[in-house]
């Protein structure tokens, strides 16, 4: 008599790779999403402190009733525990329409502005 042969249980290494494979496209691909979002976030929140600023000197310059410069004024904001440099001009839009600019770079980062605004005359608004 033949003893009955066992039925073999599990996974195979083949199919063991192949599950690792799926489980790693999967994290990479979770990794990437959650890394964009935390960019974005942290984006966000530069741009939400540097409108702060900018709206700051809006009403700096609303509430001591005075136009700004034609010549650009430059000063440093600390907020959120950063220094935020602005820069506020009143430049001309063309066709003898004016503006009012505030533009904000976070300190060491000169070059680009976090954010820039521009508001125009309320007379002169078409």
């Amino acid at each position: 008599m033949t003893k009955p042969t066992a039925k073999m249980q599990g996974m195979t290494l083949l199919e063991v790779m192949v599950a690792l494979v799926i489980f790693s496209t999967a994290a990479l691909a979770l990794m990437n999403s959650v890394s964009l979002n935390v960019r974005f976030t942290h984006g966000l929140a530069d741009t939400l402190q540097a409108s702060w600023v900018a709206e700051n000197q809006i009403a700096q310059a609303k509430l001591e009733n005075s136009a700004f410069p034609e010549a650009p004024q430059r000063g440093s904001e600390t907020m959120g525990g950063r220094t935020w440099l602005w820069r506020v001009q009143r430049i001309d839009t063309g066709k003898r329409r004016f503006a009012d600019e505030v533009q904000v770079f976070a300190e060491g980062e000169e070059s680009q502005p976090v954010l820039a605004l521009r508001i125009p005359d309320p007379e002169e608004a078409p």
